[in-house]
């Protein structure tokens, strides 16, 4: 692996995933008490929802589901669930050391864009609340209609990079999912597991990662010594 100092040191821009290493966005809103609210109304609508999806906690596999089993109500589901995400965002908790990473990046003229399969909105949300939306370059979000361009698909790291104004290569994402880092890796760029859990150390190795962290102070740390 990569030291975690030498991927932030030689990227020009850094991106980062919102639920996870930025905030805690699901930490006051379940989010499988949001899959139940789509899976209620997929089954109100009559839709055939098949054993796993009546199990599934994760409402954005269920919202990628509809788009392939019931793409005449995808509109509906995904309104659901932005309207969901934005009254997480107004509550979630913030990632210890996240706001001090986007900002110290920002001052160094690194910039720093947001790569989510969540929505834009619910990012704005939260960046809004925290008075961290001016040291924000863009927010690459789920594109309506789209959901076949969520991570792990490429489409939204090249979106974030070109927001920052540099290339996928030369940037380093930062995930908390297998899916962000397959995403990176299919776009040429570099990136950071955050394992919040030991268990996940693993899963974002095998994934591709290229250096793993446990905290995002541990990365503050780094970009703070940097700007020194």
């Amino acid at each position: 692996m990569t030291s975690l100092r030498a991927l932030v040191q030689t990227s020009k821009a850094i991106l980062l995933d919102f639920d996870g290493p930025v905030c805690r966005l699901f930490s006051a809103v379940p989010a499988p008490g949001i899959a139940q609210k789509i899976r209620s109304f997929l089954l109100e609508r009559s839709v055939s929802v098949p054993e796993p999806m009546m199990t599934e906690g994760d409402p954005l596999v269920l919202l990628r589901w509809t788009g392939d089993a019931a793409p005449h109500l995808l509109a509906e589901v995904e309104r659901i669930q932005a309207v969901s995400e934005k009254e997480a965002a107004e509550l979630a908790e913030p990632t210890s050391g996240a706001a001090e990473v986007i900002r110290s990046s920002a001052a160094q003229g690194r910039p720093v864009a947001i790569v989510t399969n969540n929505s834009a909105e619910a990012v704005e949300t939260y960046l809004d609340r925290h008075d961290l939306a001016a040291s924000i370059a863009g927010i690459s979000a789920r594109i309506q209609g789209r959901p076949d361009l969520m991570k792990p698909d490429a489409h939204l790291v090249f979106k974030g990079a070109e927001m920052t104004g540099q290339s996928a290569s030369a940037c380093v994402l930062i995930g908390d999912s297998p899916t962000d880092m397959q995403a990176a890796k299919k776009a040429g760029a570099h990136c950071v597991g955050y394992a919040k859990r030991k268990a996940r150390i693993s899963e974002l190795s095998d994934a591709g990662a290229d250096s793993v962290v446990q905290s995002m102070e541990s990365v503050a740390d780094i970009v703070t010594r940097l700007r020194r």
